[in-house]
This record gives C-alpha cells, structure tokens and sequence, in this order.
C-alpha cells in the first residue's frame, strides 16, 4: 500500500462476507492438508498483474543470480529507489532488487532472501523509516496474494512464521474465491502498481517525470527521525538475519533509505538527526554506511509518496549508494555521474469540465496551494444525506477533503467523490456516524492520496462503491487503497 504506513485491517473492517469467510475457514484448517494443497494448486491466479505479482520474479532472480552479487533488500524505496543497471556497471557486480511493498512487512523480504544469500555477496538493507516497516510485522494475506501465482514463495518463509502464513488463508480465500467462482478472472490493474512495471533487475522502471503529490509530499505521513522507530524485537531480528549472511561469507552494509525532506516533523534539526544517527549506528550489528543528512532530498526527486523516487531521483539516490559502497569497500576512485536537477512539476487547472454547482455552496474551505481545501460544511449541509465534493468552488479547484471536515453531517448516508480530488486526510469521516456509502467517480487510485488511519472515527458499516471494474481493481490493489480493501464493494454502475 507505504506505503508505506499499511497496518492490517482492523477487526470491524474484517465483518462482511461472513459465509465466504466461513467456507475459507473451513478450507484453511478442516481439511485434510494434501486435499487443500490440491484445491490451491488448482485455484486460477488473482492476483498475478498485480504490485505484489512481482515478487515471484524478484525471488527467481535472488535465486538464480549466482555471486557475487549485491542484493538491496527493503520496501517499495527500493523498487522505485534504484538504476541496477548503473550500480551494477559501477561495482562490477550482479545486482538484484529486492525491494517490494511495505505492506508484506520487512521480515517477509527478510526470510525470503536469506536462503539465497552466498559467500561474497553484499547485501544493503534499505527498509524504510516508519514504524510498521522497522517492526515485526507480517501481512499473510498479502503473503498470499504474492504467492498465488508461484506457491514455492511460501517454502522460504521462516518456520516461526508459518501459523502467521497459515491465519491468512482464510482472508486471501474469502476475497479471491467470489471472482473465482464468478469466472471474473484476474485482477488487472491500471498505471504503474502492476508486476510488469519492474524491469529485469526488480526495478521499477514505469516513467515517473516528477512529483505529482498535491501538496509536494505526502500529508498523511510525516517521517519522525527517532530511535523509537525502531521496534526492539524487529532490531533482534535483523540482527540476526545479519549474523546469518556473515556466516555465509558474505558482507552486510545498512543504509537509510531516501526520504522527502518536506516531510520531516516538525522540530527536526543536526542534533535530532545525530542523535538518531548514532542510535541506528549502535544498535545495527553491521556497518552503516550512510549519512541520514544525505537520504534527506528535495521534494522535487520524489514521485508519489514521501519515500518513491521519480526518475531524476533514481539517478541521485544509486550515485549516493554507489559513492557510500566505495567508501565502505575502500575505494577512493571518484565518480563521474552527472546528477540532474530536480524537475519541476507543470502547472495544471485542471479539465474545463471541472466547474463550480450547486455543491458547492455547500462546504466550507480554506486555500491549499493554488487550489482549495475542505474544512467542514455549511449549516445547510448539515442536515443532508447525500453529498458531492465539488470540482471547484470561488474559482478554485477542489484538491483535499480535510480531517473532520464532516463531523457535523450526522444525517449523511452517500457521500460522492470525483477525480479532483487528491487528497483525502486521515480521519476525513470522523464524526459522519450514519455514513454508509462512499460513491468513487474516479478510475485511477495512484493520484488519490490516503493514509493508514483514513477510516478512524468512521463508521463501521462505511462502504466504497465503484463505477466500473477497472476502477474497483485500481483501488483494490492501489499503493495507498489495499489495506481498506474490506470496505470495498465491486463495480457499481
């Protein structure tokens, strides 16, 4: 999904499809197991175009790539963080990406790489600075859903996992099962979250030309430099990963990966940094071999989130790895890579269809950048029961729905939204207690930011429903959407 920031569902999110949910159960641990290894083997791919489709790829490459070889293991930084190609011609070695999706958890790429780990090799840890990411978490149905195309992934997870990998079933089921048996197919989605936007190293090579964040970084997701990031147990762990490829013969370097300067808490400054700095330094059994200072990029090198490269990102990002490697391994020979600048984004109005009507008198705003935020309604909104966000409003389009700005439509049952927006805060439904349908207009889920905790304070019952199939299977799969994939309803025309 963060990204970065994808915990799973929470428990009321997980209350529909009680029958399906059922049946998988029933599937997951009554039957025999040689009968349900035959029933998955023989369940059509879902999930195989998706994001999470390439980590097949990747781990057939970790596994087939012979040493040495450098192996960057991480998140979805790494896949949009790195040109293989660059830092293979200037190292002289392989390299295998081995960066995915935050939302599997960090110990998944962790216990998958493991195994193929040789002497002389060089692995870079690179996870990225967030909290769910620097801990022990393990998203089994996402697990799942990677491996429905190639079953063997599940073999190099580590044996303290399997009752995790084993809890996911049934959820994997209850959502794959009803296109399934709807003869619906796999799940295609639009634009750059598919398994065929990586190229043979594991890169992400989809054209990213500059940031396209609405307000130049991500809102939902400030990056706070602390020590407490760092989860103790998820510390142990990968130590211990590290001590394991020593064994092997090969060398561990940890570096931090690229972060948008833009979206650092507030109060951060050299000494939070240093600080945080030594902290990583000493708890990390194995050389650190960046500086923070230096991961710390203007927000024109990023893309889509707070930790996702653009093009001209990639370039700077490799170079700084490359010039950390040499350092580490010695080498004083000078690079010769031309940086490029950071490129500037165009200035959009958006379509001539984006108009002002009769919603939007409706709702209160405030400015945000050269458009308009949503802060709360008018009174004569308040007692309504269906609403649209406005394209734009004084002259202005409408890009953000702002935290609460709903908390006083306690009537409101439909709320409608339309490809203006861009942003849609934490906490948007806070407050809207009789809300139970979110109507989405739009068929791309990559330009529509939302976060983690997007559906805190909503209500239980809330719904999305989409418009055509291509837009539900955007947001299903989508960066920021699959984490609320339970609240969603297929197409609804």
């Amino acid at each position: 999904m963060n990204s970065n920031q994808t915990p799973a569902p929470v428990a009321s999110e997980r209350a529909g499809k009680p029958f399906l949910r059922f049946l998988a159960l029933f599937l997951a641990v009554l039957l025999p197991l040689p009968l349900l290894g035959a029933i998955l083997f023989s369940v059509p791919c879902v999930y195989e175009e998706t994001f999470l489709g390439a980590l097949s790829p990747k781990l057939t490459l970790l596994k087939e790539t012979d040493a040495p070889k450098i192996v960057v293991v991480g998140g979805s930084s790494v896949a949009f963080g790195l040109d293989s190609e660059l830092l293979a011609k200037e190292t002289g070695y392989e390299v295998v990406n081995f960066g995915l999706y935050a939302t599997l958890g960090t110990r998944v790429m962790l216990d998958l790489s493991e195994n193929y780990i040789n002497e002389g090799d060089i692995v870079v840890l690179a996870p990225e600075l967030d909290r769910q990411t620097l801990s022990l978490y393990f998203n089994a149905e996402a697990v799942w859903q990677a491996a429905d195309s190639d079953l063997s992934i599940l073999a190099d997870v580590h044996p303290d996992n399997y009752l995790d990998v084993a809890a996911g079933l049934p959820g994997y089921l209850s959502a794959a099962l009803p296109r399934i048996l709807k003869g619906e197919g796999k799940i295609s989605p639009t634009g750059i979250y598919r398994s065929d936007s990586f190229n043979e190293y594991g890169d992400i090579v989809y054209p990213r030309e500059y940031n396209v964040m609405a307000a130049g970084y991500d809102v939902n997701q400030t990056v706070t430099l602390s020590p407490d990031l760092y989860d103790a147990e998820f510390l142990s762990y990968l130590n211990g990963y590290i001590q394991s490829c020593e064994e092997k013969g090969a060398t561990v370097y940890y570096t931090f990966c690229p972060v948008n300067a833009s979206a650092l808490a507030e109060g951060t400054d050299e000494k939070t940094i240093a600080e945080f700095f030594r902290f990583v330094a000493e708890s990390i059994d194995c050389p650190v071999i960046s500086n923070p200072n230096d991961l710390l990029m203007e927000e024109g090198y990023f893309y889509d989130t707070n930790f996702h490269l653009n093009d001209a990102g990639v370039v700077v990002r490799t170079a700084n790895l490359i010039e950390d490697l040499r350092r580490a391994e010695g080498i004083t020979e000078r690079l010769e890579i031309e940086l490029p600048a950071p490129p500037e984004r165009p200035v959009t109005e958006g379509p001539d269809t984006w108009v002002e009507n009769e919603w939007s008198v409706l709702f209160t705003y405030e400015s945000f950048g050269d458009g308009l935020r949503i802060t709360g309604v008018a009174e004569e909104a308040k007692g309504r029961e269906i609403l649209e966000i406005p394209y734009k409003a004084n002259g202005k389009a409408v890009y953000v729905l702002g935290a609460g700005a709903l908390a006083d439509c306690k009537a409101l049952k439909e709320l409608t939204l339309y490809d203006n927006l861009t942003i849609i805060e934490n906490g948007a439904f806070n407050g809207a207690d009789a809300l139970e349908k979110l109507h989405v207009r739009r068929e791309d889920a990559e330009h529509l930011e939302a976060g983690a905790d997007l559906f805190v304070g909503a209500p239980d019952a809330l719904r999305m429903y989409f418009y055509s199939e291509t837009s539900f299977q955007n947001f299903v799969t989508g960066y920021w959407w699959s984490i609320h994939a339970e609240r969603m309803v297929p197409a609804n025309p």
